[in-house]
């Protein structure tokens, strides 16, 4: 919906930080947004020291970004950060992080329920790798239904939020997205001499084939189950080689076994040239433990992604299709490891993955999400501040 032009308005959105994938969709949101006479806001502050470990925070330019104070207690189980009173009284339309850690909701959430504010809960809708049960998840579920205006993440959030009573009317669902373009356009320009300086560095010949990981190293990954999986799929192909990047609490354990294992490279965190030229190497992308966003950078690089059904995944899970971009195994080691070697051996099947993870892509882009969020803004800005169906 469009709103008056009369007067500008505001939009704060409160973080716990920002990362490197987030950056073009933030300044992106930022123009789409000014076109409709709307200021964007992005506060945030520094990760702590567990998160830090992963080495992808980034920061957004003024006056688009500001990085405000933060405090962790009890051990990082909850998060109180400090935005000026100011801002908050200013903005028309504040967007939070649906999270019962993140102590500054609850005291938005009043301002929401007096009729003073507008709140957005931005989200999952639940902690897919939490207990249902906890009383964390409770609240959650409880205070869902406590905002203004909900932007879910896909399809499934979505439903899940109608299941527990947030009216369908005031959720946008926005299809989490990276920039899959711009990541499609560094992978297309790596050269052959790209290709052959980066296979004479980690020692892989030319036909040998090549599998990915790329994300964050911590334990819902199944890291263990992946390195054993490359030791069973080099064993069957010889001339395998997996090829590690990201960073994280794990890296030392990545880094160790990849020191005695001839068919295992650890890189780091790596972006630019080298990370798009790691993906144009590579034939699958294997994430057996929780998959989240980045099933977005295998089908951009035209990578199917193979990945275990008993994982507790993240909502983007449900951009694959098993069989058509992408595979969904086994949690057995040996059958993990024979469905990525039947793979590899196929190759016409292995082409038209590959083809289907490259359309996929083109759906679930920065631009798509830029805009389902933007429309989601204006409406949201249109609505009574506390406006909702039922109580807290």
């Amino acid at each position: 919906m469009q709103i008056s032009k009369n007067k500008r308005r505001s939009v704060l959105v409160i973080l716990a930080n920002v990362k490197q994938y987030r950056k073009v969709f933030y300044e992106q949101l930022y123009e789409a947004l000014a076109a409709s006479d709307v200021d964007l806001t992005v506060m945030y502050s520094d990760s702590n020291t567990l998160v830090a470990l992963r080495r992808d925070d980034v920061d957004l330019s003024p006056p688009l970004g500001k990085k405000i104070p933060r405090l962790y207690l009890f051990n990082n189980r909850l998060f109180l950060q400090f935005p000026p009173l100011s801002a908050i009284f200013r903005a028309d339309l504040i967007i939070v992080v649906q999270a019962t850690r993140i102590l500054l909701n609850y005291p938005l959430l009043a301002l929401s329920a007096l009729g003073l504010k507008r709140i957005a809960f931005w989200g999952h809708g639940k902690n897919l790798q939490g207990d249902p049960s906890s009383i964390s998840e409770r609240i959650k579920r409880r205070l869902a239904n406590a905002s203004d205006w909900w932007f879910a993440y896909t399809v499934d959030t979505r439903q899940h939020l109608v299941s527990i009573g947030v009216l369908p009317r005031k959720i946008s669902v926005i299809e989490n997205a990276i920039d899959t373009a711009g990541f499609r356009k560094e992978v297309s320009s790596v050269t052959p001499a790209d290709l052959a300086s980066m296979r004479m560095r980690l020692g892989i010949k030319d036909n040998d084939p090549v599998g990915l990981y790329c994300g964050a190293l911590y334990r819902e990954k199944r890291l263990p189950f992946l390195l054993d999986c490359a030791g069973l799929i080099a064993a069957a192909i010889p001339g395998f080689h997996l090829i590690v990047i990201g960073g994280g609490p794990e890296a030392d354990f990545i880094s160790l076994h990849a020191a005695y294992c001839p068919h295992v490279s650890y890189l780091g965190p790596l972006v630019g040239n080298d990370k798009a030229v790691c993906f144009r190497m590579a034939q699958v992308f294997l994430m057996p433990g929780l998959v989240g966003l980045a099933i977005l950078d295998s089908f951009a690089a035209n990578l199917p992604l193979i990945t275990t059904v008993d994982a507790l995944h993240s909502p983007e899970i449900a951009y694959l299709e098993n069989g058509v971009n992408g595979l969904m195994l086994s949690g057995d080691s040996q059958a993990y490891a024979n469905g990525v070697v039947e793979l590899l051996r196929d190759t016409q099947r292995l082409k038209l993955l590959s083809i289907n993870a490259g359309l996929t892509a083109a759906r679930y882009t920065i631009e798509n999400m830029v805009y389902n969020v933007t429309s989601g803004i204006l409406d949201a800005l249109g609505r009574k501040p506390g406006h909702r169906a039922g109580g807290i």
